[in-house]
């Protein structure tokens, strides 16, 4: 049986770090995001057909502005804040989801079953627990800064 895919994640003041150009940033990832979610993660996706090609189509363009978005993230930093523990673990989460997603998508890519809905579901993680932990640590130390 297929497992429904997670809700539309809306936008909500919790997600906002106060730097402008990452919180609209942000709303284009959680656009990217929901459109992998109405795709869904089940047994179709992982199967051949238009289903699995649209969940790629969405996984290119997620990760392609994931990539913009890490760049923004990382010029920042580097620009505004002291290297330091924090700043370097903020850059390395970055790193890491690259290693965890090309997991999950050669799992994905070689047809397996689950792999589709543990794609949708590490990023609908991901990419809300970097936001209000992560971001929102570099979000305060930015504000400080007078960046905004």
């Amino acid at each position: 049986m297929m497992t429904p895919p997670p809700s539309a994640i809306k936008w909500c003041p919790e997600y906002a770090t106060g730097v402008a150009d990452v919180d609209a940033q942000h709303r284009v990832l959680l656009q990217c995001l929901n459109r992998l979610n109405r795709l869904g993660g089940g047994a179709e996706a992982a199967g051949s057909g238009p289903l699995r090609n649209a969940v790629r189509d969405a996984l290119r363009d997620l990760n392609e502005y994931a990539a913009y978005h890490f760049l923004t993230e990382e010029a920042l930093l580097r620009e505004h804040l002291p290297t330091e523990a924090r700043t370097v673990r903020h850059i390395l989460a970055h790193r890491s989801y690259w290693s965890s997603i090309a997991d999950i998508r050669m799992r994905f890519e070689a047809g397996l079953p689950d792999a589709a809905e543990a794609l949708v579901s590490y990023l609908n993680r991901w990419w809300i627990n970097h936001i209000l932990e992560t971001d929102q640590d570099m979000g305060r130390e930015l504000k400080l800064r007078g960046v905004g």
